[in-house]
């Protein structure tokens, strides 16, 4: 079962953009290279429905072209304020555009006093089928 590596500075860095944003969606582009995440670009949520779904701003879609002219896989995350991390229907349409890239999505639903904070789970959806991709957090970067 394929798996991919994510510091945990990344992860940080991605719940610290989700929290930002909430209650609205916030999304962002990621660099995959030979199953490690390797870079993590915010963007801004331009979809005219932010707290239920979210669509890159046409002003940050060139951060897709850098990733593939670095060599790098494209790959993607958002942000669910108040679901869980699971892919929405609305999700899975957007994986038509990039059907595999990885998909990392994180949920804020728990991430409350008491709660058990915010949960981060990575897929690739090659429409209509979601498949769970098992992360290892690098804890040391």
């Amino acid at each position: 079962m394929e798996t991919v590596s994510i510091a945990r500075s990344q992860i940080d860095a991605i719940v610290a953009h989700a929290r930002a944003g909430a209650p609205d969606e916030v999304c962002g582009v990621v660099a995959v290279r030979e199953g490690e995440v390797v870079r993590v670009m915010p963007t801004r949520n331009a979809a005219a429905t932010p707290r239920n779904r979210f669509e890159i701003d046409s002003r940050d879609l060139m951060r897709v072209v850098e990733v593939e002219r670095e060599g790098h896989d494209v790959g993607f995350y958002h942000s669910h304020p108040v679901s869980v991390a699971y892919p929405s229907a609305t999700d899975i349409g957007f994986a038509e555009l990039w059907p595999g890239a990885l998909q990392l999505m994180v949920s804020l639903r728990q991430d409350v006093p008491g709660g058990t904070g915010p949960e981060f789970h990575a897929y690739r959806i090659v429409p209509p089928q979601v498949n769970v991709v098992p992360l290892v957090i690098d804890e040391s970067r």
